[in-house]
């Protein structure tokens, strides 16, 4: 009998659900909207009670009146966010979020206690940024003793949604490896760690495989679902690089979302000694990725979009941009907007436009950003590719990737060709992959690629000497950012 599962995406800006039948196919989706609150400089919150809402609403829209049985379903969802849970289960306070900034302090209190950046990498396969769970941790220990007495249990986004569908708390490998709790090469818990932060190992959610049952809905709440598997999706990149079918060494995805994102499959986990590239395990079985991140991807086109030329549309800018020459006639851009995570690790980076004369056109200025975007993603991918890590099978992703003109411009410069998956729906749909083998649906046939974009071998020597100049324009100033970063602190 046909059947049909449910992938769900918890991110920050909204709850996503697909329903979707065995053989792939999309038959219905909604969504939920999420605030984000900020009330501090470099805070970032949300009330999980709000994602709870948006998940039964998106639910009860999917499952009524589905023509055909509702097999499974799935979550996935945003990495690193805190949720604290009380000795019943409730969550106590926002949760902390993974662009949540507050966190500096402990970053270096970590690291320094710990033993160093060396032995921090060691043990978890990355370094302790602002955006982890464990800096959140001691954060919320020095400033907010009550609350951090009152946890029993903490949680991620979609371990404490699933935990309100079947009552069970549990986190898969790929979720656990960005919180810094966890030991990624080994799979198990750092106990080291969790003494530092006070911390029992019962705090932490059963460790379960990626694609394993966690339980039964038993929510009484979703009365048409009652009774059907739950399960556990994964991280939201791990998510959405599954969900386009990367997921055997030499597999890649390129996201060109708001940030952007590289990642590698790869069968040599090795760590990235300088911290530059993540480290993480994949939805699939002893599975492991390297990801690079840049944090200003299709946000660079936004800004300066609504900034200074809000009268244009995305097809004008892209004809704008196609009328100027690789290179934009020497105008550079670099995509620091906030900061930049991969390679540089540097919060106090910031935009530059360089070479700018009276010559330039908005062409020029167009093209310019869609090429420091690319050139961005190209330091990331070469870094992976430095690990050992093969980026043969090139898939790009997100809204970014719906542009022949930035999907050229990454084949030009990875110097590989580019596909695009038929469908396009991050990592809701991993979710719905996962979902469906976990019932024993054949997926075989969902990932379908489309869209094949091929190098150009004589625009791609032509952007050599610019990427060089790109890459050494960071490096000359990057101490006047932290001077620019320091005066910008005195003035307040």
């Amino acid at each position: 009998m046909p059947s049909a599962v449910i992938g769900l995406d918890a991110g920050t800006t909204s709850i996503k659900g697909l329903l979707v039948s065995s053989d792939g196919r999309i038959l219905k989706q909604a969504s939920s909207p999420l605030a984000l609150a900020t009330p501090h400089p470099g805070w970032a919150e949300q009330d999980p009670g709000a994602w709870w809402d948006g998940l039964q609403q998106i639910l009860r829209e999917l499952s009524a009146d589905s023509p055909i049985p509702i097999a499974a379903l799935s979550i996935s969802g945003q990495m690193h966010s805190l949720v604290m849970l009380d000795s019943k289960d409730r969550s106590i306070g926002p949760s902390i979020l993974w662009c949540d900034q507050r966190t500096g302090l402990e970053c270096i209190d970590l690291t320094r206690d710990y033993g160093g950046e060396d032995d921090v990498l060691a043990g978890f396969g990355n370094p302790i940024l602002t955006g982890f769970t464990a800096p959140k941790l001691l954060w919320l220990k020095r400033h907010e003793r009550e609350q951090f007495a009152r946890m029993a249990r903490l949680a991620l986004p979609k371990d404490f949604l699933a935990l309100r569908l079947t009552g069970r708390l549990a986190i898969e490998p790929s979720d656990a490896s960005g919180t810094l709790l966890y030991r990624v090469l080994e799979g198990i818990w750092d106990r080291r760690i969790l003494d530092y932060l006070g911390l029992a190992e019962s705090a932490l959610p059963d460790l379960v495989p990626s694609g394993s049952v966690i339980g039964p809905l038993v929510c009484p709440d979703i009365p048409s679902l009652r009774g059907i598997p739950v399960i556990a999706g994964g991280a939201d990149n791990a998510a959405a690089a599954y969900g386009c079918g990367v997921e055997k060494p030499g597999d890649a995805m390129v996201s060109l979302g708001t940030s952007g994102t590289v990642v590698g499959i790869t069968s040599s986990p090795v760590v990235d000694l300088t911290g530059a590239v993540h480290l993480f395990r994949h939805v699939t079985a002893d599975g492991f990725y390297h990801m690079a991140v840049i944090l200003s991807a299709t946000n660079s086109l936004d800004w300066f979009r609504q900034r200074f030329t809000p009268g244009l549309s995305l097809s004008q800018i892209e004809t704008l941009a196609e009328s100027s020459s690789p290179g934009s006639h020497g105008l550079l851009f670099l995509p620091y907007l906030n900061g930049e995570r991969t390679p540089h690790r540097d919060p106090d980076a910031r935009g530059v436009i360089f070479g700018l004369s009276s010559f330039h056109s908005q062409g020029d200025m167009m093209r310019s950003i869609h090429e420091g975007v690319v050139f961005a993603l190209r330091e990331g991918a070469e870094r992976i590719a430095s690990l050992g890590t093969p980026l043969d099978r090139l898939r790009v992703v997100g809204g970014g990737s719906r542009s022949l003109l930035w999907r050229q411009m990454l084949a030009d410069n990875l110097g590989k060709e580019i596909w695009t998956p038929r469908v396009d729906e991050g990592a809701a749909y991993g979710s719905a992959r996962l979902a469906a083998e976990a019932v024993g649906l054949n997926t075989n046939g969902w990932v379908q690629l489309v869209n094949r974009t091929e190098p150009d071998e004589r625009t791609a020597n032509l952007y050599r000497d610019w990427y060089r100049l790109y890459q050494d324009l960071y490096q000359s100033l990057r101490d006047r950012f932290k001077d620019l970063s320091q005066i910008l602190t005195r003035k307040g």
